[in-house]
């Protein structure tokens, strides 16, 4: 297909095997979907089969160049050839056979046996002997390499490690092999030593593909600041990766460097970054068109034949369903595109039930079937199908062993293949937003990862988002810090990245060493985190990896209406912000429809009853406005003191109200309770129509303070006792409510465990509890007066009476710590905080941070705010409304932060991963991108950024918006109430946010004038 490039390329392989030890690079150029990749293949194949080796690098960015270079190398050397061996293996095979070693000798170095200090120190020696030069620079490598390869997977830590450029984990761990050194080693300089003693036995070749996002993020729109000359444009990212592609030919002797992009990348690195590079790399050659018909044909039917042949099908010509006249236009197409034009046939084709034979390739492409998946089970009667496919799932549930995934010397063979089928079901489960992922194939040998989903963000540039898997059962500190420390590199970790995730799965207990805490504690900051995995989520993989093989037609449709991958509690949470449109599920099941907003009495209708108007074009003036449904998922703001982010809150805050959606705003500087407050007099920044949309929000919307811990003002507290007496006559209704409590109060009592203590403690608890509401009356207080005396009776437990008395000391001291549990004040009810009094459209509910001055106790209050707001819109959605409620976390990241978890770090990234199913939106605002926790970004549609000065949160914002699809090039040049708006479906947009519509003065509130307002309302 691509024959000038094919011959360019193993014109360079025959150069090398003519004694070049630094062949001209070649930059092969194509547009998207050309075959680049497919050539790459290829490529791997010759390569190899000229006792050559062949390595695929992907880069993460420009200051990690060699880092990212290393991992990928030690990665292709544990890929399998077509002798079945790694490229390891035959590496260490030929050195050994060059050395004149036996065939049994050869087995040993190439790991086959167990192999001896003593043994490798033969093989080093005579490696020695006969290459003194190489072997007195390499030595070191020459051993970690064999032991890399060995049996002993304690060996091959120490040898992996090395190889890494990391420090011993144990002091003393190498010497025993005879590596001299302990420190770490630059990854530049292993990869020369690496390519050196590769090159004494074939040719190499390394391929850098995927590079345009990353040539684009540095060299194109993207704009880095110089911080000597700010607004002059700095290339020294795109300088790297440029010196880096120009040095790796350097570095690697008797190697082939290949760089596959697009034209317009090729051209950045040409002409935007140093000259020197471009021309290292003289022989390009641009990918084109499909060539013929002929070469078309032959494309897609050798795709068809794979799947023909294992299902034993012969079809009445090679290309069917695809006439062959139908090629003469294949001419028009990329390859990619061609295969996709038939694949979009073949889907029509299923999803009609009949096989059409397609004439010509530009007939107009069939549209995706939008039918409901349970209605065309019911429509087709397929409903039995399914039914039959359920009770398999579950037979094979039953029957999975996944003991191997789960245990340290098999998880590498056997965890793949469990993660591998949970993806593939999981993207499957996406339905039509399917087509934005994909996962890596299943890993050869000893892996460093055992999965990757991809996410596309840009198919032109082939830019990704990454979500990384590795299983690390080990528990050897050593040999799961080797584990961890190779799969952060490899999953391109950075601190503060958000394009690359990487999930560790392990159920054993880390190491509390100094060098396991600070690896651990790199994981979490450059967007990595530990998580436990259940037998049962596994037992799901492999029962979905069963039932795949057996190729039932009906699988499709059961994933889609069933979802068991999206069900399991790992890809849960681990996938919770990778969704760009959450599959179709059922609604909510209603326990109480909410009250509907009530008319207002006074004010003014909404320009557009279904958007929110955020402002104005900077550049057409042009009215700039966000469906009200689009807040449902999510808003964040990053912008800096002095930007407008406080009024751009208030605003959004206002014009919601004004559209009947109520919000609960948290007010930690004391700079939005004045939400009430009318403007002394019209300010001259407001806009056409602004003073009546302002004396219409203050008439029809209830703006009420709240002071947590302040009884001067309107305090509020958490009572963990409901009403009971509501519920009293009704038996089922009142046992809820007695399960409720129990729930609540267990914690505080120290009784929510599973030891035998716990359990009584609870079984007292309950039937304590229980007489109590049956035959007392009062709240807390009283309820823990009736604990410390418990009657005769009340409890079968012979132990009672000593068990209740701890449970009323115990809640005593929890009392006294935490004055908000069950203290004074008008208990925590969202139902309260989010309900407009008769007459108001609107209920803004503020809760001020006055009475809670540290981070602990707002993170602590922030919590139970927001697993009551949890519990409640869950039982209240928001059915046919566009918004439920909104919720405002100013400061956000003091309670999700990007470093340790807080009190509320999870109830807030549950909350922001759920709540949108129920129509309640959540508005994240922070100063400090860099220091929120990167699940917060991930799961906000709409985005907003305004002035930032922070050279860190500058590059963190950026990172951030370049992930929703554009630059803020001018980022720290914004003037106060300009923002980038990202909104869902819709490009960037700069534009200038209105005055609020309540009156905000430039200093905020004392706490004085805070209670002054409280207590008013």
């Amino acid at each position: 297909m691509h024959g000038n490039a094919a011959r360019t390329v193993l014109s360079g392989i025959a150069a090398i095997e003519r004694g070049s030890a630094s062949p001209m690079g070649i930059a092969i150029q194509g547009q998207r979907g050309a075959g680049k990749t497919h050539l790459l293949g290829w490529v791997r194949e010759q390569a190899q089969r000229r006792h050559g080796y062949f390595f695929l690098v992907t880069l993460h960015d420009g200051v990690d160049f060699w880092s990212s270079t290393l991992h990928c190398v030690l990665d292709g050397l544990t890929r399998v050839t077509e002798t079945s061996d790694s490229q390891l293996k035959v590496l260490l095979r030929r050195l050994a056979a060059e050395l004149g070693f036996a065939a049994s000798q050869q087995d040993l170095i190439a790991g086959e046996m167990r192999i001896s200090p003593d043994n490798l120190a033969i093989f080093v020696s005579a490696f020695r002997s006969r290459w003194p030069e190489l072997g007195a620079d390499c030595y070191d490598t020459v051993r970690a390499l064999v032991l890399r390869a060995s049996r002993d997977i304690q060996a091959q830590d120490v040898g992996y490690a090395y190889l890494q450029g990391r420090e011993e984990t144990d002091p003393g761990e190498r010497i025993g092999w005879g590596i001299q050194h302990r420190d770490r080693k630059p990854p530049q300089w292993l990869i020369g030593d690496l390519f050196r003693l590769l090159a004494l036995t074939g040719p190499s070749v390394v391929a850098v593909d995927q590079i345009d996002a990353l040539v684009a993020r540095y060299g194109g729109s993207l704009v880095y600041q110089n911080e000597d000359s700010p607004g002059v444009r700095d290339d020294r990212q795109l300088d790297l990766v440029a010196n880096g592609l120009m040095d790796l030919r350097e570095v690697a002797s008797r190697t082939l460097c290949v760089v596959a992009c697009l034209p317009q990348s090729w051209h950045l690195i040409k002409n935007s970054a140093v000259n020197t590079a471009a021309d290292r790399f003289r022989n390009v050659v641009q990918l084109r068109l499909i060539p013929s018909p002929t070469v078309g044909a032959e494309l897609i039917a050798r795709r068809l034949a794979v799947p023909f042949a294992e299902v034993g099908f012969t079809p009445p010509y090679p290309t069917w369903p695809v006439r062959p006249a139908a090629f003469a236009d294949a001419v028009e197409f990329t390859p990619r595109g061609l295969i996709q034009r038939v694949d979009e046939h073949i889907g029509a084709c299923l999803d009609r039930g009949v096989v059409t034979e397609l004439e010509r390739l530009d007939d107009e492409a069939p549209v995706p079937s939008t039918v409901d998946v349970a209605d065309a089970a019911a429509a087709d009667g397929t409903a039995a199908s399914l039914a039959m496919l359920d009770q398999r799932f579950a037979d094979l549930r039953k029957q999975a062993d996944v003991s191997a995934a789960l245990a340290a010397g098999t998880e590498d063979a056997a965890m793949p293949r469990l993660i591998s089928a949970g993806l593939t079901a999981w993207i499957e489960e996406r339905g039509a937003d399917s087509s934005v992922y994909s996962q890596n194939g299943l890993p050869h040998g000893t892996s460093t990862l055992h999965g990757r989903l991809r996410r596309t963000l840009d198919e032109e540039l082939e830019d990704e988002i990454h979500w990384g898997f590795r299983a690390i059962a080990h528990p050897h500190a050593r040999a799961a810090l080797v584990r961890l420390q190779a799969a952060g590199g490899f999953a391109g970790l950075r601190a503060g990245g958000t394009r690359r995730r990487l999930f560790i799965l392990r159920n054993v207990e880390w190491s509390h060493g100094p060098k396991t805490r600070a690896a651990l504690r790199e994981l979490s900051e450059s967007g990595g985190r530990t998580l436990t995995v259940d037998e049962d989520d596994l037992a799901v993989f492999e029962a979905l990896d069963r039932m795949r093989a057996e190729r039932d037609p009906h699988l499709p449709m059961w994933l889609a209406t069933r979802q068991p991958a999206s069900g399991t509690r790992l890809l849960t949470e681990a996938l919770a912000d990778a969704a760009a449109e959450p599959a179709r599920v059922a609604e909510p099941a209603r326990v109480a429809e909410p009250a509907r907003v009530p008319e207002p009495t006074d004010g003014v209708e909404p320009r557009d009853p279904a958007s929110i108007a955020l402002g104005r074009d900077a550049e057409s003036g042009t009215p700039v406005t966000v469906p009200l449904e689009a807040f449902r998922k999510h808003t964040a703001i990053f912008a800096g003191s002095g930007s407008g982010k406080t009024v751009l809150i208030r605003r959004l805050v206002e014009e919601c109200a004004l559209h009947g959606v109520s919000s609960i705003v948290l007010d930690p500087n004391n700079d939005l309770a004045r939400l009430g407050d009318a403007w002394p007099e019209p300010p001259a920044q407001w806009g056409p129509g602004d003073a009546q949309r302002a004396a219409g929000y203050l008439a029809a919307t209830d703006v009420v303070v709240w002071t947590p811990r302040r009884t001067a003002g309107r305090p509020l507290s958490f009572q963990p006792l409901p009403d009971f007496a509501s519920v009293r006559d009704d038996p089922d209704e009142l046992a809820a409510a007695i399960d409720a409590a129990v729930g609540t109060l267990a914690p505080k009592a120290k009784v929510d465990g599973n030891t035998v203590k716990a359990e009584r403690g609870q079984a007292v608890l309950r039937e304590a509890l229980a007489h109590f509401v049956r035959h007392g009356s009062g709240g807390l207080d009283a309820f823990v007066d009736f604990l410390a005396d418990l009657p005769e009776g009340v409890s079968a437990l012979s132990s009672a009476g000593r068990l209740a008395l701890d449970l009323s000391q115990t809640l005593t001291a929890a009392m006294v710590n935490d004055p908000l549990f069950g203290g004074a004040g008008t208990p925590v009810d969202p139902g309260v905080l989010l309900t407009a009094p008769p007459g108001k459209r609107a209920r803004i509910s503020v809760i001020s941070f006055i009475g809670l001055p540290s981070d602990e106790q707002r993170q602590s209050f922030t919590n139970q705010l927001q697993m009551a707001l949890f519990s409640w819109i869950k039982r209240h959605p928001a059915g046919d409304r566009p918004l439920g409620g909104l919720f405002v976390m100013d400061e956000a990241q003091t309670l999700a932060p990007s470093g340790p978890m807080t009190a509320c770090t999870r109830s807030t990234i549950a909350l922001a991963s759920q709540a949108r199913k129920y129509g309640l939106g959540l508005v994240f605002a922070t100063q400090a991108p860099k220091a929120l926790h990167n699940r917060i970004p991930g799961n906000a549609a709409t985005q907003l950024f305004g002035f930032l000065n922070s050279p860190a949160q500058i590059s963190a914002a950026k990172e951030m918006a370049l992930a929703k699809g554009s630059t803020v090039p001018d980022i720290s040049r914004l003037r106060t109430g300009e923002f980038y708006l990202a909104a869902e479906g819709a490009q960037f947009r700069k534009l200038r946010s209105p005055l609020c519509l309540s009156y905000h003065p430039s200093s905020p509130l004392s706490t004085e004038e805070v209670l002054h307002r409280a207590s008013a309302a």
